[in-house]
């Protein structure tokens, strides 16, 4: 294996294309070639930053197979590669796991490049108290399984979501049916672009104000039961 053997896990912005780091900047345009969830999204990302760099393809539907290929490629190539998510930071409900951790333990060097998240960025807006929070990622996309999930939620914590653009208005109904529509809630819709709004109040409340809200990526938050001392 070369010394020069690296995995980079760039972040990338989550909407406003200048957010992108300097750093991030610089580290896919020295590398030798990208690794993407989509060549689309990933060569117009590249292209906006006029970078060109091969692209290599990796998500849910080829991360076993490609992983060890990859893994193989920067071993004995000796290459540096990038690994970039649709946007944000990687990993956080992405494929590319398993390739870092069989990074490490072939003795490739893992090197995070942070920037914009989607999940900080919607916690920075809310006007929660940010001591304590659960990230819980995605509910089920099976509507009786995801109601199954929200029954098992804990009560004590702020909790935050991640969600299809598409399915705001099944996650409210059946948050209404299991939670009950008082409960409160945020939600960070279309983060950093101009279509950018935060919707604060209980859960029927929401469901009101984002009726008509045209399919966008969100965040969810859902507030804890119980107030926080200090807060009033």
């Amino acid at each position: 294996m070369s010394s020069k053997s690296k995995l980079f896990v760039v972040a990338t912005p989550i909407g406003n294309p200048d957010d992108i780091t300097l750093r991030a900047l610089k580290v896919l345009k020295q590398v030798d070639f990208v690794i993407c969830e989509e060549f689309k999204i990933g060569s117009r990302l590249l292209k906006s930053y006029n970078i060109e760099k091969p692209l290599e393809l990796l998500n849910e539907h080829n991360e076993k197979e490609q992983t060890n290929s990859l893994l193989m490629r920067i071993l004995n190539s000796g290459e540096t590669a990038a690994l970039i998510s649709d946007g944000g930071l990687p990993l956080f409900a992405d494929p590319g796991n398993e390739l870092v951790w069989q990074c490490h333990q072939n003795g490739i060097q893992v090197i995070p490049i942070p920037g914009a998240s989607s999940i900080m960025t919607a916690l920075m807006a809310s006007g929660i108290k940010l001591d304590k929070f659960l990230y819980y990622g995605f509910l089920p996309a099976n509507k009786d399984k995801r109601i199954s999930a929200l029954k098992k939620l804990p009560r004590n914590y702020d909790i935050v979501f991640l969600e299809a653009p598409y399915r705001l208005k099944q996650l409210l109904r059946d948050m209404i049916k299991v939670l009950g529509e008082k409960r409160q809630a945020i939600i960070a819709y279309k983060l950093t672009q101009p279509e950018e709004k935060i919707f604060w109040g209980n859960l029927k409340e929401l469901s009101i104000m984002t009726q008509d809200l045209p399919k966008g990526e969100f965040v969810f938050i859902l507030k804890s039961l119980f107030q926080r001392k200090g807060r009033k």
